[in-house]
C-alpha cells in the first residue's frame, strides 16, 4: 500500500468517527492530490516514448545525411534540442507533467547525438568515454538550469552507461591518475542533483550506481579498505537515520532510502568479507554461521534501528533474513539429510518465516506514525 492511499484511508476514517468535517476532509484529499509525485502509467509510456523517439533521432543522426550540408545538420540537430528543451519548459508551466517530460528527455538524447554528429563530420580527436563524459556533464546542466527532476535522473543513468562503457573498454583509466576522480565527481553532482531538482528516483540511482561502483572497485583492486569504508559508510548512514531522523530527512528529503542503502552496503561488505575468509578456508562450516550470526545480528539490529517507519528497509531486511536461513539450512541440515527431507525442513522454516514476518509487521506498523515532512 502507498503511503498517499494509506492517508486517504485515514481522512475518510476520521471524517466518519467525526474528527473533520466533510469540507475539511474535501481540503485535505485536494492537498494531498496536489502533492503527488508517485510515478502513473501515462508518466512511465511518456518517459518510454521520449526514449524511443531519443533513439530515432541518435539514429538518423548515426546514418550520417550525405546529402546534406554540414551546417544544416548541426544546426538541425540543435534546433531539436533547443524546441524540445523550450517544449518542455512550456508544457511544464501549462501543468502537463507527462509530454514536458517526453521533450525533455528527447533534447537530451538530441545533445548526445549532436556531440555524436559533429565528432564524425569533422573528424575531431577523442574517444568513445570522453564523448559520453561530455553528453553527461551537458544534460547535468540543463537538469540544474531547467531545474528538472527527469534530466537529473537522465544523467545519472548517463552516469552508469559511462561506467558500464569504462568497465569494457579503458577501466584501468578510472581507477588510477585523474581518472580515479571522474566517478565520485558524477556522483556528487549526481546527488546535489537529485537534491536541487527534487528527483526522488535520481536520488535511488546515485545509490545503486554508488553501490555497483564500490563493487566494482573491489572486484578490481581486491583492497580490504574499500569494504571497511563501505561498512564504515552503511553504518553511519543507519545510524544517522536511527538516531537523527528528522534532522537527515530536513537536510537531504531522503533519510529513509538512505538507511535502506546504508544496510545494503554494510550488508555488501560482510558478504564480501565471509567470501573472503570461506576462500581461505576451504567454506568450512564454522565460518559460514559465524557469519550466519554476523548478517542474522544486521537484520535485527537494522530493524530495532530504523525499520520501524521504513517500510523499504523492512523488506529488505526480511528478504536477507529469510535467504540466509535457507541458506544455512542448505549448508549444514541439507548435507545430513536427504532430498526429500530437506524440503520437509525447508517448507517448514518458510512457514516460521511467515509467521515472523507477519508477527513483526503487525508490532512494527503498529507503532508506525505519521510523519509530516516538510521539504525546507
Amino acid at each position: 500500500m502507498s503511503f498517499s492511499m494509506s492517508v486517504e484511508k485515514l481522512i475518510s476514517s476520521w471524517k466518519e468517527q467525526g474528527l473533520i468535517d466533510n469540507d475539511t476532509a474535501g481540503k485535505l484529499l485536494s492537498d494531498l492530490n496536489s502533492r503527488r509525485s508517485g510515478i502513473g502509467l501515462g508518466t512511465v509510456l511518456a518517459t518510454i516514448g521520449g526514449l524511443l523517439l531519443g533513439a530515432a533521432v541518435i539514429l538518423l543522426v548515426a546514418a550520417n545525411w550525405q546529402d546534406i550540408p554540414r551546417i544544416v545538420r548541426v544546426l538541425s540537430v540543435f534546433a531539436i534540442i533547443w524546441l524540445c528543451y523550450i517544449g518542455g519548459v512550456w508544457r511544464r508551466l501549462a501543468g502537463d507533467a507527462i509530454f514536458s517530460k517526453a521533450l525533455f528527455i528527447v533534447g537530451a538524447a538530441s545533445f548526445g547525438a549532436g556531440i555524436a554528429m559533429v565528432g564524425q563530420m569533422y573528424h575531431m580527436s577523442g574517444d568513445e568515454l570522453s564523448a559520453i563524459l561530455f553528453w553527461v556533464a551537458g544534460v547535468f546542466i540543463a537538469a540544474f538550469l531547467l531545474r528538472e527532476p527527469v534530466l537529473s535522473a537522465f544523467a545519472m543513468f548517463l552516469t552508469g552507461f559511462y561506467i558500464f562503457s569504462a568497465v569494457q573498454h579503458d577501466f584501468d583509466m578510472l581507477v588510477y591518475d585523474k581518472g580515479a576522480y571522474i566517478v565520485p565527481a558524477l556522483l556528487v553532482t549526481g546527488a546535489v542533483a537529485a537534491y536541487f531538482t527534487h528527483s526522488r528516483i535520481s536520488g535511488h540511482l546515485v545509490g545503486i550506481v554508488t553501490l555497483g561502483w564500490v563493487g566494482l572497485l573491489y572486484a578490481e583492486l581486491e583492497w580490504q579498505s574499500i569494504l571497511w569504508l563501505l561498512l564504515a559508510g552503511g553504518s553511519a548512514l543507519m545510524l544517522a537515520d536511527g538516531f537523527g531522523h528528522v534532522f537527515l530527512q530536513r537536510l537531504t528529503r531522503f533519510a529513509r532510502p538512505l538507511a535502506a542503502y546504508g544496510f545494503l552496503g554494510v550488508l555488501g561488505a560482510v558478504l564480501a568479507f565471509q567470501y573472503q575468509d570461506m576462500r581461505l578456508n576451504s567454506f568450512d562450516e564454522k565460518h559460514i554461521v559465524f557469519y550466519g550470526i554476523v548478517i542474522f545480528a544486521l537484520c535485527i539490529g537494522s530493524l530495532v534501528l530504523c525499520g520501524r517507519n521504513n517500510g523499504g528497509l523492512r523488506w529488505l531486511v526480511y528478504l536477507v533474513f529469510s535467504g540466509q536461513v535457507l541458506y544455512l539450512a542448505f549448508e549444514t541440515i541439507g548435507t545430513m539429510i536427504g532430498t526429500s527431507g530437506f524440503f520437509l525442513s525447508s517448507g517448514v522454516l518458510v512457514l516460521l518465516l511467515a509467521v515472523f514476518v507477519r508477527r513483526m509487521e503487525r508490532r512494527l506498523s503498529g507503532h508506525d506514525r505519521l510523519e509530516t515532512e516538510v521539504l525546507p
